[in-house]
């Protein structure tokens, strides 16, 4: 099935353009707690040592910034539940390069902002 957002292409362009959503990300939050993968689709944000479940974080999220991010809880042992994922995969960088202007003033920004 072709996904509109990710280019049809040989297999090096297509991992060069999900490290450039992955970068993005990193790059536009930085002091955020990710797990960086060294590849993928999807980021993991560790939401446990900013204080939240992470359900509460997801619903944060999708609430306040319009972002879906699922509870890692219950897709593993016990330490997947710290996190919440972001899936970028189908995202454009355009629109993963708003994220900063829509998590700001969240209380998800607030425990980041207060770690540094």
């Amino acid at each position: 099935m072709d996904n509109p957002a990710m280019p049809s292409a040989p297999k090096p362009l297509a991992l060069a353009e999900l490290e450039r959503r992955r970068d993005t990300i990193l790059s536009s939050l930085p002091g955020w707690p990710f797990v960086s993968p060294a590849g993928g689709w999807s980021l993991l944000l560790d939401v446990a040592s900013l204080g939240f479940e992470p359900a509460e974080a997801s619903r944060i999220l999708l609430d306040d910034a319009k972002i879906a991010a699922t509870a890692m809880t219950g897709w593993g042992d016990e330490v997947a539940a710290r996190y919440v994922r972001f899936v970028f995969s189908a995202e454009p960088v355009d629109r993963l390069e708003t994220i900063p202007d829509r998590v700001a003033g969240t209380k998800l920004a607030e425990a980041v902002a207060s770690r540094a």
